[in-house]
């Protein structure tokens, strides 16, 4: 089951059959094809939206986009991410803003700490932020 099926199939092979079903001919690709796949899966959160941006750029009518492989994705990746149904937020309004007074604070307390040299300022800050889960 090549469609759909998120556990079994990579991306990889079923963003393959997504272009063999839309040109009817067996893609012409070769390793750097299957690269770029590889580089644009890693950018997504989740396979989901992976698939969602993959088949939003297959699905797109414009002649210049018309049968151009992984390459094509891969470079306009923002295009096609930002086609992509955006998926209902998880945290309520509150808990964003709680979120982001504690991030500020965390910053805020790294920049006054002398101790630690400036380069290392941001390292700091994200490993604190990290701590606290």
């Amino acid at each position: 089951m090549i469609h759909g099926d998120e556990t079994a199939v990579p991306f990889k092979d079923w963003a393959f059959e997504e272009w063999r079903t839309k040109y009817g001919v067996k893609p012409p690709w070769g390793k750097r094809e299957y690269t770029n796949l590889a580089a644009a899966r890693s950018r997504f959160d989740t396979e989901e939206l992976a698939r969602a941006a993959w088949s939003t750029y297959l699905k797109n009518s414009e002649p210049f986009y018309e049968g151009h492989g992984p390459g094509k994705f891969l470079y306009d990746l923002g295009k096609w991410t930002a086609k992509v149904p955006k998926r209902p937020q998880k945290q309520v309004e509150g808990e964003a803003v709680v979120r982001a007074q504690r991030m500020a604070k965390i910053y805020a307390e790294v920049e006054r700490d002398a101790s630690i040299p400036e380069a290392e300022k941001k390292n700091e800050a994200s490993r604190r932020w990290k701590e606290l889960g």
